[in-house]
């Protein structure tokens, strides 16, 4: 499973670039830019901030092609984070 910091599978957010990428996975772009809307949040001392990107993560989707991220792994990633910022 892949780490959130990028420091070791501990569960807290950062580096999702470990991502596998699978022959037909979730669009790398898209996700990318939810993963930057994370960290944004994450880093943020502001509550409103962090609520936002939680409801935008209870209800985003990601475009499948080919060569994209493991869905699976993203998904839990997700997860994660939705939970870290609440």
């Amino acid at each position: 499973m892949r780490d959130l910091d990028g420091g070791g599978d501990n569960g807290s957010m950062g580096d999702h670039k470990g991502f596998a990428v699978v022959l037909r996975g979730y669009d790398p772009a898209d996700v990318d830019a939810v993963v930057e809307r994370i960290r944004a949040a994450l880093a943020s001392p502001n509550a409103a901030d962090r609520a936002a990107v939680r409801e935008e993560l209870n209800h985003c989707s990601f475009g499948v092609r080919m060569r994209g991220y493991d869905r699976v792994q993203v998904d839990e990633y997700l997860l994660r984070a939705i939970d870290q910022l609440a």
